[in-house]
Order: C-alpha cells, then structure tokens, then sequence
C-alpha cells in the first residue's frame, strides 16, 4: 500500500466517506393529498309567492327538470285580471281627458294648473294599470333558474299568502358543481388554484370525475387551523355524482418552482 504515497488509513478513511453516497435508493415519492368533502351547489332556493291567492294549477312535481322562467304553478287569476279591465278603462279615460286639456291649452281655454292636474292624473292611472299587470305577471310562480324541483310544499287549492313567505317549491341547480374542502394548514403549499384533482364518491366507486381547484381561502381557521378550498367539478358521464353526496377528494401534485 505505501508504494501509492497514502498510509493505508487514510485510504480507508477516503472510501469509507465515498461509500454511503454510491448507489443510494430515491427518496420515497410524498403521498397525495387527499380530502373528505360533500359535494354542494351555488343555487339552491325556496320558491315563493310574490301575490297571495289560491292555486290553481300545478305545472311540475318532485323531480322534474325545469327551465328558468319556467311555470311551477298558478295562482287565481280571475280578480287579478278584473282589477287590470278597470285600471285599463281608467288608463283610456284619464288619457283621452288628458289629451283634450292639451288641447283646450292650445286654444288658451284652460290654465296651466288644470292641464297639470290632468296629466298627473293620466300619469297615476298608468302606473296603476302596469302595477295591474305585474300582479297577473307574478301570479305565476317560476322557476328561478335551470335545475330541478327537489321538493314542492304546496298543494292545488291551497290559499297562499305573501306576508307569510311559505314556500311552495325548492330548486336545486345541477351545475356547476362545487366541493368544500378543508385541508391542514400545514398542507396549503400542496393546494394551487387551477390544480387538478380527482372526485370518487365514497359510496358508489364508479362514480368519479374530475375537477380543479377555483379558490383557495387566504385565511386560515383558527380553531381547525385549516384552509377552504373550493373544487369546480365535471359532470360525470352517468350523471351520479350529485349535490349532497360524500366524496374523497385526491390533489395531483401541485408543480413547484424551480
């Protein structure tokens, strides 16, 4: 060994340091970060009357799909449509007796004061008749928006009442649908908005989807010490996924700066 210039320690020094670093197995790949969540929706409503009366018609149950402005039900019309006859008839008097004053003002055989009377009163007479015809317009109960009758509460004949603010139908959108998450603190620099993440739900495996992030909350909870995060999530294509329904949540790794 001396024939190399080196004591026989210190070469044994020299690859016994070199060694540990040849061949070393990789870093275990970190485990995804995964979330419980139950899927919800933005809108989701009470329907309710907007005059009172008695219902007269139903046009959707439990579980239909609507449109929004769809019709859900009626409400008596009948009086409704007698008080927009009289404030039409009053609408044409107080507009023709208008007219004539204008006239007789041209003509210098009324004031001022008297043609001023007359369009005040052919201007209330207008308001009351479009006041007429938005109670016909609100007599019939819409559906606010597209999506699909969760519940209906009311029955046909059945009197209601707009001071008592019952309601009559409940409507859940379909779309878009929206995931709650709260991870650790701990795990926010895992979670960036626009990352992709994987929805299964947790009693029927095959229904699953995907999603990304659209919000990641800028505060911490203080008591959890956890973060909101919000997932926008594609309709799968059996259309099993649905508001309410609990899901596992699986974050794709999120890409990290060089």
């Amino acid at each position: 060994m001396a024939r190399f210039g080196f004591p026989a320690v210190v070469l044994a020094v020299v690859c016994t340091a070199a060694g540990p670093g040849v061949g070393a197995p990789p870093k275990p790949a970190e485990p995804p970060l995964t979330a419980a969540a139950t899927l919800v929706v933005d809108q989701e409503v009470n329907v309710t009357t907007r005059v009172s009366g008695v219902i007269d018609g139903l046009q959707v149950d439990r579980g239909d799909v609507v449109q929004k402005n769809q019709p859900l039900a009626t409400i008596d019309q009948r009086e409704f449509k007698l008080d927009l006859r009289a404030a039409e008839e009053t609408l044409n008097v107080s507009r023709a007796d208008h007219k004539r004053y204008e006239e007789l003002f041209r003509q210098s055989l009324c004031s001022q004061a008297e043609l001023e009377q007359k369009r005040t009163r052919y201007e209330l007479a207008r308001v009351e008749f479009e006041r007429a015809q938005l109670v016909i317009e609100r007599s019939v109960v819409r559906a606010p928006f597209d999506g699909i009758v969760a519940d209906r509460f009311v029955k046909l004949g059945e009197k209601v009442l707009l001071d008592e603010s019952k309601p009559l139908f409940k409507v859940v959108a379909l779309e878009p649908l929206l995931a709650r998450a709260y991870v650790p603190g701990a795990s926010l620099l895992k979670v960036k908005v626009g990352q992709e993440v994987t929805v299964v739900s947790k009693d029927l495996p095959d229904a699953r989807s995907t999603g990304r992030v659209s919000f990641v909350s800028p505060v911490l909870d203080p008591g959890s010490g956890s973060v909101q995060v919000v997932i926008r999530i594609k309709r799968d294509p059996a259309k099993l996924l649905r508001p309410g329904m609990a899901v596992q949540l699986v974050f794709a790794a999120a890409a990290t700066a060089p």
